[in-house]
């Protein structure tokens, strides 16, 4: 089944505020990652000043007194410090934490010990081998002598090493409030460019109802004109009275139609929603264009899943059909065939409507024929009867339910028209 699956698209207001949006959170986050990174830093920093400053009074003791008298030093340090003197062969010398520090394995490969032995200091956080405490290290290259200090890697020491939330939060709050901001912003634009597209755009519609109306409403006035100021036979003034009642028929259709677009853009909410079966749309539709269908030669043809219901309404999907076929009958020629196709995933009902009539040679047409009006041949639109609006419904009722739609010329010859409506 050669159906395209159809995006739906944003509206410049959304896509305005979304990119705007992601612009601020890249930056937001980018500040957050740099600022808690660099306060994390810094309190290591810090933490690692702290603990070289108790290598230095170790290393003074050493100079002066050598190992004996560390014990004296512990007065100045906190409590839970361990101090640990290895020798250059990793043997350990002293340590406050263990008695036996005698019978202690060699401390070379300690990874602390081995970074101090290249860069001269080390740190390190782990689990130690020797009484199963987690502790953070720092050892310093002292002459003969690693002099290695460590605290236990607690909640106090975690919490010390660890950014303060306090900016990410001030952070968050400032985000939330610019994120506010852009959306006020975006919505003050988004109704500035309405207006002004709004009022661009209705002096074009507007121009461009005048110009049809003008043409069914001269023909009636110049058809009525000459019935009554001229003495005509019954047979030619039956004539000129069914030639102003076929216009008054177009001006009718040109004058719902508008009403219907009008109806869809601007009162959706009037419009009455329910569960929708295609195949009972398609069903009546060829009952009611059944002698058009036959004088063309048209054959319809469908295939659709028997379940397949739509989350919408019932006239509004006709009118897509109907337009659809409508288009066909007025403009494909005769002996064609209409083939429809069409099947569901979880959240759309995709379908394909296609004909093998003449279609349109220029592509050129394609992206405007859903506009109101707009004719591929001049003339093209009057000859046939129509208002002109038939695609333009079609597309209105396919937005409103929350569809796309777009047509392309067939290869085997004829035109196609994928679009999509959102199912129960």
């Amino acid at each position: 089944m050669d159906i395209n699956l159809i995006p739906m698209k944003l509206g410049y207001k959304q896509k305005l505020f979304f990119y705007i949006f992601l612009i601020f959170a890249l930056f937001t986050l980018g500040v957050v990652i740099f600022e808690q990174t660099r306060e994390g830093r810094f309190r290591t920093d810090a933490l690692k000043e702290r603990l070289d400053a108790y290598t230095e009074i170790i290393q003074s003791q050493l100079i002066e007194s050598g190992v004996q008298n560390l014990d004296s030093l512990m007065k100045f340090f906190p409590e839970n410090l361990r101090i640990t003197i290895i020798n250059r062969n990793g043997y350990v010398h002293y340590d406050n934490a263990i008695s036996q520090f005698t019978t202690l394995e060699n401390h070379i490969k300690r990874p602390e010990i081995l970074e101090a032995k290249k860069n001269g200091k080390g740190m390190n956080v782990r689990i130690s081998n020797t009484n199963n405490i987690e502790y953070l290290y720092y050892a310093k290259k002292s002459g003969d002598y690693y002099i290695r200090v460590a605290l236990p890697y607690n909640i106090q020491i975690q919490n010390f090493i660890k950014a303060d939330n306090l900016f990410m939060y001030f952070i968050i709050a400032l985000f939330l409030t610019m994120l506010l901001l852009i959306h006020l912003v975006t919505e003050s634009f988004g109704k500035s460019v309405k207006q002004f597209k709004d009022h661009q755009y209705r002096q074009e519609i507007t121009g461009n109802i005048a110009h049809e109306l003008r043409t069914p409403v001269t023909s009636i006035r110049g058809y009525l004109e000459t019935v009554l100021e001229k003495q005509l036979d019954a047979e030619k003034e039956q004539y000129f009275i069914k030639q102003a009642y076929g216009q008054t028929m177009v001006l009718s259709e040109l004058i719902r139609d508008m009403s219907l677009i009008t109806k869809i853009e601007e009162a959706p909410s009037a419009f009455q929603l329910g569960s929708v079966s295609i195949n009972e749309i398609l069903t009546e539709l060829k009952t009611d264009l059944q002698v058009p269908l036959q004088e063309k030669g048209i054959k319809m043809e469908w295939d659709i899943p028997e379940n397949l219901l739509i989350c919408g309404n019932q006239n509004l999907i006709y009118s897509i059909f109907r337009n659809l076929t409508d288009n066909v009958i007025s403009y494909a020629g005769e002996n064609v065939n209409i083939q429809i196709s069409g099947f569901y995933d979880k959240q759309y009902c995709h379908f394909s409507f296609s004909d093998d009539g003449i279609g349109i040679s220029d592509e050129k047409h394609l992206d405007r024929i859903f506009e109101r009006f707009y004719r591929v041949g001049e003339g093209r639109t009057r000859e046939s009867g129509g208002s002109g609006l038939g695609l333009s419904i079609v597309k209105n009722a396919v937005t409103f339910h929350k569809g796309s739609i777009r047509a392309r010329q067939k290869e085997s010859g004829g035109l196609e028209f994928l679009f999509t409506l959102k199912k129960v």
